[in-house]
């Protein structure tokens, strides 16, 4: 039996870590009863919600903002509509468009456009018997994705807030182009900056927090002790609301997960392809060509340009509005569901011009809090893993790396890249220009899987991405690949997720991880340039909780790929290419002349972009 079930999450794993809801639909895993204990007030209307089986108090799919559609799609969030009849709060809300993916919470069939742009729509969790006034510290989960897939419905905080006493919300916010689309024709039509602003999924999130700030003290949360957290995307997000002058003092402390302090100019997000300056493959500029294109087959994409350049700005925004979800989404189809789009704009006033780590240079430029960041050690594995490039399978079935030298190194150089981008570069900058600033850092190690001549779980995907969502939520990843999780290691994972919702908890008390809320784990010390302590998470057979000191800068990332002699010479000169340049904001580390001196001057960038993800 235990053959077969492995066999059975192999197939899973070549078929492409789906993680769905087994026996459960689209709507979620959650199905409350109204209970009329949970009757609660907000500013707009009373809500009902029910008790999860852990015995939490559960409030599912309340609107915190109205539905952005009309003539409301492509600007920034308007506060909802009053009711006056109490709310049912049982079901989650629809998830926001989408293709349905092998690394989204649908059982649909990837590609498969689903969502609704009737999507503004969060959740809360309360320990049982929590009401009005017990003034826990609340947790802000920012969901991840790309910013293009993803949704709050995977993400049950029941066990957390009852095991740690917090309160929690999970949000959700406009994706891909719905919510990122910055062009001169909503600018010349907008009334207020922030409709101008094109950040409209990060506006979303500000409205979010507001209705935290406005409504949580009836759920027994403290306004004035909220923590956002998030993973991949969602703490990407982070960074800007960081930035954003527009969330000041809306939270008082941030968890970093596997994100990167990453934006984009106006002119990568708007820029066609004939500009002097291209902007990005899916700029606005190309994707309203796409769109002009499609609605009128009979023309050329030179016709095209000159009919838009011809329309005035109220014409093209009706034009716009007028298109389906669809439609909207048609140019951007991928059966992989994530795909690479200009998003966060420094637009000047959602965003300030510069990019973020020249932002935390100046400490009033920025929303200072404490902040936890991190990432997992083999980051870039759950990504490889999927990738018919890195991956070949046995039999037609069985997945292993065509070549584990280069798999191992790939990995291990993307994987530093984004601790160097991600934890070590911001980090350094804010403690030298705030060193009162609280910092933590940490690396999650934890790869306990299983491993024989079928599939090596810990060499084919290892402490991947998105892991430690496991420990925080429950069953993700290891929920459709048998083998993650198993009896063998349940009481050493057990222990190690204990330990660190501990921590994230008493981050979300004090700012400090500290010992932990419980003040039973090993103490966690700050992050300092002069010694950059990293809490190092993982089992206790493979060496637990500890500290190291550890620092990767991106010159020696470089260093590293410069002096590789695994790679071949257009795979070195592609991966400087992934890490610094289509790497989702962050192009100001690419440096023309290293990339000559890499010898890859007969390699035009754009010719080899991805081919080292």
């Amino acid at each position: 039996m235990r053959w077969i079930i492995l066999i059975l999450g192999v197939v899973l794993v070549v078929s492409g870590l789906y993680l769905r809801w087994q026996d459960a639909g689209d709507e979620g895993p959650l199905a409350l009863l109204a209970d009329q204990r949970t009757l609660r007030e907000t500013a707009a209307g009373p809500v009902v919600g029910g008790m999860s089986p852990p015995g939490a108090q559960v409030w599912l799919g309340i609107p915190y903002a109205q539905a952005p559609q009309g003539e409301l799609r492509w600007r920034a969030p308007r506060e909802p509509g009053a009711w006056l009849s109490p709310r049912p709060a049982t079901q989650f809300a629809p998830v926001c468009p989408q293709f349905a993916s092998r690394l989204s919470a649908s059982r649909m069939k990837p590609g498969t456009l689903i969502g609704s742009e009737d999507c503004l729509y969060l959740n809360v969790f309360a320990p049982a018997r929590v009401n009005a006034g017990a003034d826990l510290p609340v947790m802000v989960f920012i969901h991840g994705g790309g910013n293009t897939i993803g949704s709050a419905l995977p993400y049950d905080g029941s066990a957390f807030v009852q095991e740690q006493g917090v309160i929690m919300v999970t949000i959700q916010y406009r994706l891909g182009p719905l919510g990122w689309f910055s062009h001169e024709a909503l600018r010349e039509t907008a009334t207020t900056p922030e409709d101008r602003s094109g950040n409209f999924a990060l506006l979303d999130m500000v409205a979010a927090l507001k209705w935290v700030k406005q409504n949580v003290g009836a759920f027994g949360g403290d306004p004035d002790r909220v923590t956002v957290f998030g993973e991949s995307a969602g703490a990407r997000n982070i960074y800007s609301l960081l930035a954003s002058p527009l969330a000041a003092n809306l939270f008082h402390g941030a968890i970093i997960q596997s994100g990167f302090p990453g934006t984009f100019s106006l002119a990568q997000a708007e820029h066609g392809a004939t500009d002097s300056q291209p902007g990005h493959r899916f700029s606005s500029t190309n994707l309203l060509l796409s769109w002009l294109k499609h609605a009128t087959t009979d023309q050329s994409a030179e016709q095209a340009q000159a009919s838009l350049e011809r329309l005035p700005a109220s014409r093209v925004l009706d034009f716009m509005r007028g298109l389906s979800t669809a439609e909207v989404l048609e140019p951007l189809y991928t059966s992989a569901g994530m795909y690479r789009l200009p998003v966060l704009f420094r637009d000047g006033h959602v965003l300030p011009k510069a990019p973020l780590p020249e932002l935390f240079a100046e400490p009033d430029n920025w929303n200072r809090v404490p902040l936890l960041v991190g990432t997992n050690r083999d980051e870039m594995k759950l990504f490889m893993a999927l990738s018919e490039r890195h991956v070949q399978r046995r039999f037609g079935l069985f997945p292993r790396p065509r070549d584990p030298e280069r798999y191992a190194l790939l990995s291990k150089l993307h994987s530093e890249a984004w601790k160097a981008t991600g934890v070590d570069l911001p980090l350094a900058v804010i403690n030298e220009a705030s060193p009162e600033v609280p910092l933590y850092a940490y690396r999650f190690d934890w790869d306990d899987m299983r491993s024989n001549w079928l599939v090596d779980l810990p060499e084919l995907l290892g402490a991947a991405h998105a892991l430690e969502l496991d420990f925080l939520f429950g069953p993700l990843i290891s929920r459709v690949v048998p083998g993650v999780f198993h009896t063998g290691n349940r009481d050493r994972r057990e222990a190690l997720g204990v330990s660190m919702r501990d921590y994230w908890a008493g981050f979300a008390y004090s700012g400090r991880p500290g010992s932990g809320r419980s003040a039973a784990q090993p103490a966690w010390p700050r992050w300092q340039a002069a010694s950059p302590h990293v809490m190092l998470l993982d089992e206790a057979n493979d060496g637990g909780l500890q500290v190291q000191e550890q620092r990767i800068t991106v010159d020696e990332v470089k260093a590293s790929i410069a002096q590789s002699t695994v790679l071949s010479e257009r795979l070195r000169c592609a991966l400087y290419v992934d890490l610094f340049l289509d790497n989702n904001g962050l192009s100001e580390l690419f440096d023309a002349r290293q990339y000559q001196e890499l010898g890859c001057g007969q390699f035009p960038a754009r010719s080899v972009m991805g081919m080292s993800r």
